[in-house]
């Protein structure tokens, strides 16, 4: 039995991550790319059937169990987030919340910076790894490395993912998805004074 168990999403409809920790251990880094879905619904219908396979196996492995999934951003670069984007993303975090309901499993939104800060230690871009595709991410994804999780995206035969074009042209690509998901699910044992969590109703 654990004392708490927390399952951390990044969610989107291009690509979800989703992680488990408890007792402050991660305990599964992954994602999913919605493959063959090909409207949001499906995509929803798809993710709820995988959190409550997830649920299903990990209910009877503690009584505190709650899912923290990214905070929609209102705002972002100083303007108001596409009415459409807004519309459809609520559409997602109501469709996990729904069905979190029925197994009296709350969920939390967080905002990036605050998990960034809590559980990585900054939200700022460190000068290191400027040359890295997406500079804002990397101080997660190394952080989750650093717990002996990979990252990297790969092809079928096992190589890792290269840009093939462009000015990011040979850089690694990563599954950033999956390494916020991590640190959300690892935030829900921040302690709880540092915590700045919102309740999903």
């Amino acid at each position: 039995m654990y004392n708490k168990i927390v399952i951390g999403l990044d969610q989107s409809y291009a690509r979800t991550g989703i992680s488990i920790a408890a007792d402050g251990k991660l305990l599964k880094v992954s994602y999913t790319e919605f493959k063959g879905c090909k409207t949001n619904i499906e995509k929803r219908k798809h993710l709820n059937k995988i959190l409550l396979h997830i649920i299903e196996t990990n209910k009877n492995k503690t009584k505190n169990m709650f899912i923290i999934c990214e905070r929609i951003r209102v705002f972002s670069g100083g303007r108001g987030a596409n009415p459409t984007f807004l519309k459809s993303t609520g559409a997602l975090v109501a469709s996990i919340t729904d069905l979190a309901y029925d197994y009296n499993i709350p969920v939390f939104s967080v905002d990036t910076r605050a998990w960034k800060t809590q559980v990585v230690g900054t939200a700022k871009i460190k000068d290191k790894w400027l040359k890295e595709i997406k500079p804002e991410k990397m101080e997660a994804i190394k952080f989750i490395a650093k717990l002996g999780f990979d990252c990297k995206e790969y092809s079928l035969d096992g190589s890792i993912k290269r840009s093939i074009k462009g000015k990011n042209k040979g850089k690694i690509k990563y599954i950033d998805d999956k390494a916020d998901s991590a640190c959300m699910a690892l935030y829900g044992f921040v302690p709880s004074s540092k915590q700045k969590l919102e309740l999903e109703t």
